[in-house]
């Protein structure tokens, strides 16, 4: 996918609650985030897109997603981010989320070996 710097990053009301309510591991999540955030801002497209037929049921019915990327962090963790229109700043990533590896493979339906 074409590289493309985004005018700017958003952040979805719920990662900001589980960043808050991470006290003991908050500098680390937090400092992921906002690593990512940095990535998205020079490259909107710098995750994996997840193919339309494999978007979760999990993202259309919350977030009402017709696009998802995942991005990797250290330790197993992922984010997923959607790239949408923001009225008066432009096409914009907003990441939705910070799952561990678990709950990752629990919401795209992968199973434990």
């Amino acid at each position: 996918m074409t590289r493309k710097p985004s005018p700017a990053v958003f952040r979805s009301e719920e990662l900001d609650l589980f960043l808050k309510g991470r006290i003991g591991q908050h500098g680390k999540f937090l400092k992921w985030i906002e690593d990512m955030e940095k990535v998205l801002k020079e490259n909107m497209f710098a995750g994996d897109q997840v193919k339309k037929d494999r978007i979760p049921h999990y993202y259309i019915q919350r977030y009402g997603v017709n696009n998802l990327f995942r991005y990797e962090h250290p330790e197993g963790y992922r984010s997923c981010y959607v790239v949408s229109y923001v009225d008066g700043v432009g096409v914009c990533p907003n990441i939705l989320d910070m799952l561990s590896h678990d709950q990752y493979n629990k919401i795209f339906g992968y199973k434990k070996r």
